[in-house]
């Protein structure tokens, strides 16, 4: 008998039908009538752009496997009013699955499938909104059961830290490679790399280039010599740039990180610190302190400018580092790891490890099959 649903949908419940292969059908179908499977749901997106990344789908009965990035709504014309056609972000979506149907909404990319799946979770016996937590996901609900490295892992935390260590030791190790590159290339110039550098980390992840642009259009002696001009010189440089600007918290908005870059810059010693060489406790307190001073960046932000670009710059790498906040993919990778009940002690106050993680999850988790037989790191 089909079971009538009352209660209400909401976009979260359609994002932890499709996350989770428990509740989402086994096979769909899109507006055409093609069959696909989902391999991997992708990693659930907390941030700006598709809400899933990295997807994977086999089509047809040929199995054809596709890569691409996710994006929920309730309805298909909801693509239109969020504003994604023509954006940049969503040019990669693979599928548009939505909860009602309808035609595929204009704008949708050429080779995406419009996807309705109201329908068929209808007609699914006993389904009914109650019955998921969407507080649950994308952590404490995994798409899958514990990967192989968590049952590797449970019974050995000594080598797990190991692991950690190890591989957040090559991702710096890189980072001071790439650096040591652009310093060759460029010799006599360590001031302006090192004050590149810094932009692009102060940028964060969404306007890094468009910070590293401003750090080009004005240089670093420029900026000495004239502080009192440094936050408008950069604030008329930035309108050349392409930005960012939805998804930030106010105090986080593109104009008022550059106030704080220029303003860091010219009051505070921050320059000096690219000749630190020594990474005790005590030198990354100093450390932390110099970059804060004037409190233009937090400490969590001056912890990440530490690991990314003055460790790096030292070409020395230790083995601990200050703590930086942690990423949805250090969060994802570490739930992958140690299974959604571990203790996040075990790693989040040392930045090597969480440098780890992001490092497992680019060398293994985005290389291998889905569903982890093949992974080289268990």
């Amino acid at each position: 008998m089909e079971m009538t649903i009352t209660e209400k949908i909401s976009e979260r419940h359609v994002q932890a039908i499709w996350y989770d292969r428990e509740l989402r059908p086994q096979v769909l179908r899109d507006f055409s009538g093609e069959e696909f499977t989902v391999v991997d749901p992708g990693v659930w997106n907390l941030g700006a752009g598709p809400d899933f990344k990295n997807a994977v789908i086999e089509v047809g009965p040929e199995h054809w496997r596709i890569k691409g990035d996710i994006e929920i709504h309730l309805n298909p014309s909801d693509w239109i009013s969020h504003g994604h056609t023509g954006d940049p972000l969503y040019r990669n979506v693979i599928a548009h699955i939505t909860w009602n149907g309808g035609a595929p909404p204009e704008g949708l990319p050429e080779s995406a499938r419009s996807v309705a799946i109201g329908d068929e979770m209808r007609s699914a016996h006993g389904f009914s909104p109650s019955m998921v937590d969407v507080s649950a996901y994308p952590f404490a609900r995994l798409p899958l059961p514990d990967r192989p490295c968590c049952e590797a892992l449970k019974d050995r935390p000594d080598d797990a830290i190991a692991i950690l260590r190890d591989a957040g030791k090559r991702r710096l190790r890189q980072k001071a490679d790439r650096i040591e590159e652009i310093r060759r290339r460029r010799p006599g110039e360590d001031g302006q790399i090192f004050y590149e550098e810094i932009m692009n980390a102060l940028g964060y992840k969404v306007n890094s280039r468009a910070f590293r642009q401003v750090a080009e259009a004005v240089p670093v002696g420029t900026l000495l010599a004239e502080p009192q001009i440094a936050a408008d010189a950069m604030q008329t440089a930035a309108r050349f740039c392409e930005w960012r600007y939805s998804g930030f918290r106010p105090n986080n908005s593109p104009s008022k990180r550059l106030l704080a870059a220029a303003n860091m810059f010219t009051q505070t010693g921050v320059m000096a610190l690219r000749n630190v060489r020594e990474f005790s406790r005590e030198d990354c307190k100093l450390a932390i302190k110099c970059l804060t001073d004037g409190k233009f960046i937090g400490r969590r932000r001056a912890a990440a400018i530490l690991s990314n670009v003055i460790v790096p710059f030292s070409g020395k790498i230790p083995d601990w580092l200050p703590p930086e906040d942690i990423s949805d993919v250090m969060r994802l990778t570490a739930f992958r790891m140690f299974g959604r009940d571990h203790n996040p002690a075990m790693y989040s106050g040392n930045n090597v490890l969480l440098q780890g993680l992001i490092q497992i999850y680019r060398e293994f988790c985005l290389q291998i099959h889905p569903f982890c037989e093949h992974c080289r790191l268990v």
